[in-house]
């Protein structure tokens, strides 16, 4: 769920950390990833453009908040114009501190968002448990608006508690279970196949 990363700071190839990592597995207890689990979790390939059409974005409202008439004053415009090119310049600096702190993953028998590093993210504080996901909970996954223009990751699954689930505005699917949005900030081919070789479910 998209409001999930905001509060947590949020296969062609995928990139593999061999580097140790600590993972948190109560308030109390830390076990630390040895090569060998990390090899086996595919990290995969970060990606900007998401970031960078943002920042295009607010770069376009910034030249046309400073549009002026013959007389060289601001036009009407100049205030949203101007509104816009905020918004965007500050979203394009979040999407660019996801897309590099975090992760998609995929394991022998799950789909995860991990830290930069491999190590998990905790608690998904939105419908609660880890932000990890069992292959064979999935109902439905896509990529709107498209796989070749990516702006949100899309998938539904039943894992979740039902008592746990929550609802969202953007409905895909009339399916069972539990929604979750979030930013294309990996790579979509290497998500897509990911999810394909993985036998994840989606609707035709």
């Amino acid at each position: 769920v998209i409001t999930a990363l905001a509060s947590k700071n949020l296969c062609n190839a995928f990139v593999m950390n061999p580097s140790p990592a600590l993972v948190s597995v109560s308030p109390t207890k830390k076990v630390t990833l040895t090569q060998t689990q990390l090899k086996m979790m595919e990290l995969v390939d970060p990606s900007y453009n998401l970031a960078i059409g943002a920042f295009g974005v607010g770069l376009t409202g910034g030249f046309l908040e400073d549009l002026r008439d013959k007389e060289g004053n601001k036009l009407l415009t100049a205030k949203p114009f101007g509104a816009l090119a905020l918004l965007f310049t500050v979203f394009s600096l979040f999407l660019t501190f996801q897309t590099t702190t975090l992760r998609f993953a995929f394991d022998d028998d799950s789909f995860s968002l991990v830290k930069s590093d491999g190590s998990s993210m905790g608690e998904n504080v939105v419908v609660g448990g880890e932000n990890k996901w069992a292959y064979s909970s999935f109902l439905n996954y896509d990529f709107l608006p498209s796989a070749d223009f990516p702006i949100l990751v899309y998938f539904r699954e039943d894992q979740t508690p039902v008592e746990n689930r929550e609802e969202v505005p953007l409905v895909v699917d009339n399916l069972d279970g539990q929604v979750h949005f979030f930013p294309a900030i990996s790579n979509v081919q290497e998500l897509k196949k990911g999810f394909e070789e993985h036998g994840c479910a989606k609707l035709s």
